[in-house]
């Protein structure tokens, strides 16, 4: 059960790593209009990520992140993550989301956003962490951001089943505000049976790269001005 429900909980998050607002401006007018939750800032004070960064330049820029904030969590490489992240699509695979309309992942190629992104992770806490994803355009935050929209405004509530067991999954929106192009946070809920697990997302999208900042527990949004000060402050370590 322990492990169904991790497991449950990792697939939300990966969710909203693959359907994080969009950078396009478009999605950024759509946004406001659709989706009350997002927070795009007007004036973007940092235009980082134009074109896609080199897994060396992500994994420096977390390097001086951590020191600088002082953290002392691991950081995995695109070497170290590269494994974990191919045997990513065999794993949803066997995942059935309902109402089918809400299963984004079925029409997204999760195998080739995985192989054409360069990704660099910072565990913050045991079961916190820090991704961060550079693509080669801006293609693949516009169907994030049409993915994400569906998600807010049709499937506040869904189920999953894995394994033979039934999970539903709830999802609210937690103000944010970031230098990024957009931002967006979300709170969501796995119940399983009597137990449940909760965790906030938060996503910033600036031009082609994605910082995904993943709290676990119920105490994850007191901790959300916290994961807006280190994704600024990586943007900033970016955009140097």
């Amino acid at each position: 059960m322990k492990k169904s429900m991790k497991a449950g909980a990792l697939l939300v998050a990966g969710v909203f790593a693959l359907s994080g607002c969009g950078s396009s401006d478009d999605g950024s007018e759509a946004a406001s209009e659709s989706s009350p939750s997002a927070t795009a800032t007007p004036t973007p004070t940092l235009a980082v990520g134009q074109s896609q960064y080199t897994p060396e330049e992500l994994e420096a820029a977390l390097q001086a992140v951590k020191a600088d904030q002082g953290l002392s969590g691991e950081i995995a490489n695109q070497e170290m993550l590269s494994p974990l992240l191919q045997e990513a699509p065999d794993a949803l695979a066997g995942v059935t989301i309902t109402p089918e309309k809400c299963d984004v992942l079925a029409t997204t190629d999760i195998a080739g956003i995985l192989e054409s992104a360069n990704m660099a992770m910072l565990m913050l806490t045991a079961t916190d962490m820090l991704m961060i994803a550079s693509h080669p355009d801006e293609s693949v935050m516009e169907k994030q951001f049409a993915d994400n929209s569906l998600l807010l405004e049709e499937c506040a509530q869904f189920q999953m089943e894995a394994a033979g067991q039934v999970m539903t999954a709830s999802i609210e929106p937690v103000d944010a505000t970031t230098d990024a192009e957009q931002t967006q946070a979300f709170r969501t809920a796995i119940t399983a049976g009597e137990e449940v697990t909760e965790s906030t997302q938060l996503s910033v999208v600036s031009g082609t790269t994605n910082i995904q900042i993943t709290l676990n527990g119920p105490e994850g949004g007191a901790s959300m001005s916290k994961a807006e000060d280190l994704a600024n402050a990586l943007l900033a370590e970016l955009a140097k």
